[in-house]
């Protein structure tokens, strides 16, 4: 039996990493999960996602009203407003796509799934499920920003759809599985569709062997991207090893070479960064809870003066006879980002994009898995750019 609260330990967010480093979830096991404001952020979010839909469905919203009592004041945004709405229109045009072609079809929120058909003591919620005949779609909200999220061969997505296929194929003749990323902070709305038959078969074939050689505590590591949220990134040996090795091991001795560039350091520029990230945050904590590192200490960072009370100190200034027009200046108008998050991004971009100008970014050396275009003539589109 499953119990609301629990997490499971092969959670369907991080089978990516435990899919690729099968001693990950073991290892990460006893790691205190301390949170963060963007995890609180986004389930603030996630709540309001919810509880637009459960109201349209007449469903009770107690639990998704207590989460936004509790997060409102401190992260509520007219923004947020606007990208929950943004998810709400389009689960409900996907709902009503779905209905038009199978009249009983149903739109099932935070719906908890089971899916320990392949994962050991596997479970876990999706955000929105559509049941109808022919296809089953899975729709996941991301509130995140920062790393823009695929839904291709996502194996998040996919484990959602099986839980969802177990549970319902028995009432609907469901031969497709359609999975959906919703993204509205970055404009990203991402599916990827399979078929039924090829996602059991994936089940069984990559999925289960994984799952089972990861929960059996004799997992392998195996360092890559995949490490970024790992709990453990800052104290693995494996992913030391791997960078260490990725400075150490070339042809020449002495210099880089431009194959060693190609073959060995710029396929690891993102895993040497995650390692490193990792290892100051982590030396860092465990000093400020008392552990001393032989050679260093803690010191205060760059600190930004600001004045607390501005009316006190104009009334001051003006007291000791200084004009109004030398301490003072016109009023200044807001950020784009202050902007967007006070009247929403949507409605930001309709009223000023005659007066919105996004100038050519700072040049960045990307592998060619990279979807963003390459620049043919990188000299010409950069010579502007002081780097």
């Amino acid at each position: 039996m499953i119990m609301p609260g629990l997490h499971a330990i092969l959670s369907p967010s991080a089978a990516h990493r435990w899919m690729n480093c099968t001693a990950a979830p073991r290892l990460e096991e006893k790691v205190e999960d301390r949170g963060s404001a963007y995890a609180e952020e986004g389930t603030l979010a996630h709540a309001f996602c919810a509880k637009h839909l459960k109201e349209f469905l007449g469903v009770p919203t107690k639990d998704e009203e207590a989460e936004i009592a509790q997060l409102f004041d401190k992260y509520h945004t007219g923004e947020m407003d606007e990208y929950t709405e943004t998810y709400k229109v389009i689960v409900l045009e996907k709902f009503n796509a779905a209905r038009s072609k199978t009249p009983d079809a149903q739109l099932l929120v935070e719906v908890r799934l089971d899916f320990t058909k392949y994962i050991p003591d596997g479970f876990g919620t999706a955000d929105a499920v559509i049941i109808a005949d022919g296809c089953l779609e899975i729709i996941d909200f991301k509130y995140g920003k920062g790393v823009k999220v695929s839904a291709y061969e996502n194996p998040q997505m996919k484990i959602y759809a099986l839980g969802a296929y177990e549970a319902f194929s028995f009432e609907y003749n469901i031969n497709r599985v359609r999975m959906t990323i919703v993204q509205p902070r970055i404009d990203n709305l991402s599916e990827f569709e399979i078929t039924a038959e090829d996602l059991q078969a994936w089940a069984v074939k990559d999925l289960q062997p994984k799952a089972n050689e990861a929960y059996s505590g004799k997992g392998k590591q195996l360092p890559g991207e995949w490490c970024q949220f790992c709990k453990v990134k800052c104290s693995c040996k494996a992913l030391a090893a791997t960078c260490i090795k990725t400075a150490t091991e070339h042809a020449n001795p002495l210099l880089v070479s431009k194959k060693d560039m190609e073959t060995i350091v710029l396929p690891q520029i993102a895993t040497i960064k995650t390692w490193l990230a990792g290892i100051e945050e982590y030396a860092l904590q465990q000093a400020l809870s008392g552990v001393q590192y032989a050679g260093y200490k803690i010191v205060a960072g760059r600190s930004v003066r600001k004045i607390t009370d501005p009316e006190a100190v104009m009334q001051l200034l003006a007291d000791n006879g200084f004009a109004a027009e030398s301490y003072t200046k016109p009023t200044e108008l807001r950020t784009i980002t202050d902007l967007e998050k006070l009247i929403g991004k949507k409605r930001f971009a309709e009223l000023c994009k005659d007066y919105i100008d996004k100038p050519q970014g700072k040049p960045t050396l990307a592998p060619d898995s990279d979807k963003r275009p390459a620049f043919n003539a990188a000299a010409d589109d950069f010579k502007e750019i002081n780097l």
